[in-house]
């Protein structure tokens, strides 16, 4: 009787220990199993912002080349503005006419003495230069709302703004405040450094 129940008592102590190891090898499994599912998971997470912030910055780019494009491409009258600048003289088609336009035209074009006696190549050099400030507070709209990055419309803004600058900064800063064009103001204040060394 003894021996049965010794036996009896081996046996149940054997199942709770059989027990206990299975309960134990199951719990191990199911925490090493939810540890590398955290594990999968983070590093899927990582994966998807790391992706994320390449789209972001590839829309960035994208963004600053169309701004750009909409000044050098897509706006004949902002593009003649940097013509102006540009060239001592070019010739332009005003009204079906061909007529050249000096680069001393522009500056008393733009000069805001001259508002009451504009010609005709004054209103078009007008019009050119309020495109081209139209299109520069866009981008500075877009800068300081980090829809585009600086260097993503540094160039070739780098060359025309301290040119603009050099030579027509006497009567292109008060034109551009009399049409209230802080925006383009505040695009140009970016190049400060480049135009002072000019």
């Amino acid at each position: 009787m003894d021996h049965k129940a010794t036996n009896k008592s081996a046996v149940l102590s054997m199942n709770l220990l059989t027990k206990d190891s299975f309960d134990m090898a199951s719990k191990t499994v199911a925490i090493i199993g939810g540890l590398i599912s955290a594990i999968v998971l983070i590093l899927s997470l990582n994966a998807n912002t790391a992706q994320r912030e390449n789209e972001l910055r590839w829309s960035q780019a994208k963004l600053a080349a169309d701004l750009e494009d909409g000044m050098l491409i897509n706006d004949p009258q902002a593009f003649n503005a940097l013509r102006m600048t540009d060239w001592g003289m070019y010739d332009f088609t005003i009204e079906g006419k061909k007529v050249r336009i000096t680069r001393k035209e522009v500056q008393e074009s733009l000069n805001v003495k001259n508002n009451k006696k504009l010609s005709l190549k004054g209103v078009f050099i007008r019009e050119s230069f309020d495109r081209l400030f139209y299109r520069m507070g866009k981008i500075e709209r877009s800068l300081r709302s980090n829809l585009v990055k600086f260097e993503d419309v540094y160039s070739p803004m780098d060359y025309y703004i301290p040119f603009l600058r050099s030579t027509l900064g006497q009567v292109l800063i008060p034109y551009m405040e009399q049409l209230h064009q802080t925006d383009a103001l505040k695009f140009m204040k970016r190049f400060e450094t480049l135009y002072q060394k000019k």
